[in-house]
């Protein structure tokens, strides 16, 4: 049995990508984070919020992370097409990051907890990461 991804086959990738326009102006009417800050996007799929947020924080850098490949690929895509150069991509287990502690000043991440099946690890994980 396959392992279920967000955004695996190209409906659902375009569904995700109709989902996040929709949803842009109540999910990110606060998504804005102070110049110079960077930001552990956590879950990131397609980049469907990485593009909204990258836009809506030009002077911010964004490491977007996802455990799949092939979901990557799409986000980095969709990234350079619309020539955002404030996103950088890697592959990464939210239960195991490879980040040191302390490494970002905020965390973003949406659609993603619903998804795992130990939410709480996940979050005691990325706090790991957070500046105090």
């Amino acid at each position: 049995m396959k392992k279920y991804i967000h955004g695996y086959s190209e409906t659902e990738a375009d569904r995700l990508g109709d989902q996040a326009s929709i949803l842009a102006s109540h999910l990110h009417y606060d998504s804005h984070f102070q110049p110079g800050s960077t930001v552990l996007e956590a879950g990131c799929g397609i980049g469907a919020q990485t593009r909204i947020l990258a836009a809506a924080n030009p002077d911010v850098h964004f490491t977007s992370i996802d455990i799949d490949d092939q979901s990557l690929k799409k986000a980095a895509s969709e990234i350079d097409r619309l020539g955002f150069s404030n996103v950088s991509f890697q592959q990464a287990d939210i239960f195991n990051l490879p980040f040191l502690p302390n490494s970002f000043d905020h965390i973003f991440c949406c659609f993603v907890l619903e998804h795992l099946p130990d939410p709480h690890t996940a979050l005691q994980s990325l706090k790991r990461t957070l500046k105090h």
